[in-house]
């Protein structure tokens, strides 16, 4: 069993092995789940965003797909939705 002490302002320093085994960095979002008795859970926020961005990157290298090709090409294909669904609108400083 490993014990912290919390500091000034309710800092909490999470032991060097804990951040290592759980690959936890500088920055990273907690959930804190009061378990009740004086209890609680604390546990990585997963962000979406996060989880997807990771997906999509995995599946880019896999498909050998360059990441500024693929950008490329989500902007025509949003531009083609964007047209499709409001024709074409002048927005202010967009269209030239």
């Amino acid at each position: 069993m490993t014990t912290v002490q919390m500091r000034g302002k309710g800092s909490i320093t999470l032991p060097a092995k804990l951040r290592d085994k759980y690959k936890l960095q500088e920055g990273e979002v907690f959930t804190i789940i009061d378990l009740g008795g004086g209890s609680f859970l604390l546990k990585p926020k997963v962000l979406e965003v996060d989880v997807l961005s990771r997906r999509i990157a995995k599946r880019l290298a896999e498909e050998d797909i360059d990441m500024d090709d693929w950008i490329e090409a989500l902007r025509e294909e949003r531009k083609k939705l964007f047209q499709e669904k409001y024709g074409n609108v002048k927005i202010p400083g967009k269209n030239s």
